[in-house]
């Protein structure tokens, strides 16, 4: 397991009624082990019937689309089955921690995930050859 952060957003509203936007990280934990398939297979059942976690990520940084801001929910998906964290609960509470809105926030969320994909392609156990 490898412990990183990821950059969440939280937002709320003052005494004044503004709404107030905070962008924090959150401790994670990355688990490359062979749970994150299980938590693919379990979370995402109609992407597993097609691949593997590590085969999707593998064809989707291949094609290019982690930088492409409009696949960030996708990639998102792949990135929830590897993370452990107290603040993680389900994948719905996971994806209301982002914010799709804010120009340099979302590029510094698009590089966390590209950044941590190649982390868990380069330290996984499983291969694409046995994908």
């Amino acid at each position: 397991m490898i412990k990183t952060t990821l950059p969440v957003v939280e937002k709320s509203i003052n005494e004044k009624g503004e709404l107030v936007t905070v962008e924090k990280n959150i401790d994670v934990t990355i688990d490359t082990s062979i749970f994150a398939e299980e938590r693919w297979e379990r979370n995402f059942p109609f992407n597993a019937q097609k691949e593997t976690l590590f085969a999707y990520i593998e064809r989707i940084r291949n094609s290019g689309k982690l930088e492409d801001k409009a696949s960030v929910l996708s990639n998102l998906k792949a990135l929830y089955c590897f993370m452990e964290g107290d603040a993680i609960p389900d994948f719905k509470s996971f994806c209301q921690m982002f914010d799709l809105t804010g120009g340099g926030y979302l590029e510094r969320l698009i590089e966390k995930i590209k950044f941590i994909f190649n982390l868990v392609l380069s330290s996984s156990t499983v291969s694409a050859k046995n994908s």
